[in-house]
């Protein structure tokens, strides 16, 4: 899916040199841990017997192609623009595309019309997405997904503590981002994770922080002890 000049930038990435000085880059590891983390996600809820896996505001995630399986279905939720443009990038087979908006309440009628049975129990997936919603949203989003899921089903989530709990860090922060178009919105700290996804009708599994992501994910590569992020993972169960 990538355009040609970033196809021989992700061919040089394969040579140690170059992994190295992308290690370098404070965003990549993070990006690495948790790619890592939701992949073994999936893996996890395949081998358990899952035959559904639904990922929120999918952009150009490739796991409906990486981690496909005989009779697993991959959802992929999205706004339209961006589902035309992956159509016309990606290779055959992969996800069903769902054109909606993730905060929509008639997201639940959107999946169910493009095959999404709502008696099998399913993997969520929303990664590197709550941080841009608002608190409201947020919670509708979960409490919604938790009324559309059979008994068994999965949902894994990132969030983020943001970079600092001082007011002018945090504005300069949001002024990064703003810049970029990408406002954080909603932050959450790992304590108060438990009561928050329960009060959304989910069970609380299990929270994963910074320095566990690294231990689990990184410590065997040449990015060990270059994690610098104030995200933490959160799985439940319904």
């Amino acid at each position: 899916m990538l355009p040609r000049d970033r196809k021989r930038l992700a061919a040089a990435w394969r040579y140690p040199g170059v992994r190295q000085l992308a290690a370098r880059d404070r965003s990549f590891p993070g990006l690495a841990a948790r790619t890592l983390f939701f992949d073994t996600f999936v893996r996890d809820a395949l081998d358990d017997g899952l035959r559904q896996v639904v990922i929120l505001a999918a952009g150009y995630d490739s796991r409906a192609w990486r981690l496909a399986r005989p009779g697993v279905t991959f959802f992929e939720v999205d706004q339209p623009a961006t589902q035309e443009d992956k159509r016309a990038r990606a290779p055959g087979g992969g996800p069903v595309y769902v054109s909606a908006d993730v905060t929509h309440p008639g997201l639940g009628d959107e999946l169910i019309a493009a095959g999404y049975r709502t008696q099998e129990p399913t993997a969520f997936i929303a990664e590197g997405l709550v941080i841009y919603l608002t608190e409201e949203d947020v919670v509708a989003l979960l409490t919604r997904l938790a009324d559309l899921s059979a008994t068994g089903s999965r949902l894994a989530v990132s969030f983020e503590t943001g970079f600092s709990d001082r007011p002018i860090a945090r504005r300069l922060a949001n002024a990064y981002y703003r810049r970029s178009g990408e406002l954080w919105r909603f932050r959450l700290h790992p304590e108060e994770a438990p009561s928050f996804l329960s009060d959304t009708g989910w069970a609380f599994d299990d929270v994963l922080t910074a320095s566990e992501l690294e231990s689990d994910h990184l410590s065997k590569t040449s990015m060990a002890g270059t994690l610098r992020t104030s995200g933490f993972m959160v799985t439940t169960r319904h």
